[in-house]
């Protein structure tokens, strides 16, 4: 028989369902608790990034995961649960979604954690151990810390739980990870890694020059134009000089003018052959900037059965 070939919109469905699913399940358990749970709460977009997250941890977990331990480190991992958009839309955050989201018969074994709130972590804290199973191993810290000093702590807490890779995401939307410690992190640690490159945001941050210097490891001085374009480049350069490839810049829109948008940047590590993994965020890329948030939140409207037709894109 033929194989049906998926139109672009039910491939995002086919992502975003399982998010929204696993989303309502914390959120009908935060209903049980007897305090409110602090939440996520962004524009619609924010979706693209954790479709885009989701979609990479099923690969990685099936040609990774058979052969040796894995773990995943959420360095700004938020609270676990995100409200998007408008109507508010439960989806499960970047810190939930390989404990309750398995579409791989492999999983990671430890769970690494890290926010600088610590009304954030508490209410990670309490989601997660609702959600885990007895045999995951979870490190989340009793308070709070800067992602630049935790990061020194990982490869002593790898090392004792026996892991030979990771998954590291990273999402510091203030530029709060300074490129000495993304280095350190890439030298110190076999591991994968996704950034949340602020790219529109870049220009917001106060004060400008020095913390967008540490951010991205370098003394020159910023263009007067085309911000984003330069400040990608420099990343990109400093990436490699650090041993980690960039496949692709995947972007995501708030609409579809494009006046907000932030990059995804995967950065794997350099073999002579060319990452096994470049593939994957090709597809990927294809896949999300076909879409912006907008779209998105028709989308999940339509899922709830709130909405009959979208737009075209």
């Amino acid at each position: 028989m033929p194989v049906t070939r998926l139109s672009d919109r039910e491939r995002i469905i086919n992502h975003l369902k399982p998010l929204m699913d696993a989303g309502k399940k914390i959120k009908n358990f935060d209903e049980t608790l007897p305090i409110k749970m602090d939440s996520y709460d962004k524009g619609a977009w924010t979706g693209l990034k954790l479709i885009a997250l989701k979609y990479y941890i099923k690969p990685y977990l099936n040609i990774l995961g058979g052969r040796q331990k894995l773990a995943y480190i959420d360095l700004f991992s938020g609270p676990g649960l995100n409200l998007l958009g408008d109507r508010k839309v439960p989806i499960a955050g970047s810190s939930t979604i390989p404990l309750i989201i398995r579409e791989s018969s492999n999983n990671f074994s430890t769970y690494i954690y890290s926010d600088k709130s610590n009304e954030y972590l508490s209410a990670l804290n309490t989601r997660l151990d609702h959600l885990k199973k007895e045999n995951e191993n979870i490190f989340i810290p009793e308070s709070s810390k800067d992602a630049n000093d935790r990061i020194f702590e990982l490869p002593d807490i790898l090392s004792e739980n026996k892991i030979t890779h990771s998954l590291v995401f990273i999402d510091p939307e203030g530029l709060e990870l300074n490129f000495d410690s993304l280095k350190y992190l890439a030298e110190n640690i076999n591991c994968d890694i996704i950034i949340n490159f602020p790219s529109k945001g870049i220009a917001r941050v106060r004060p400008y020059k020095e913390t967008l210097k540490r951010f991205l490891g370098t003394d020159e001085e910023p263009p007067s134009e085309n911000m984003s374009s330069w400040a990608i480049e420099i990343y990109r350069k400093q990436l490699l000089e650090i041993g980690k490839d960039i496949s692709t810049e995947i972007k995501i829109k708030a609409d579809r003018s494009g006046s907000f948008y932030y990059h995804l940047i995967p950065a794997v590590t350099r073999t002579s052959g060319g990452s096994p993994w470049f593939r994957v965020f090709v597809e990927l890329k294809n896949l999300i900037e076909k879409f912006d948030g907008d779209i998105l939140e028709t989308i999940s409207q339509q899922i709830d059965g709130r909405a009959t037709s979208i737009r075209d894109f």
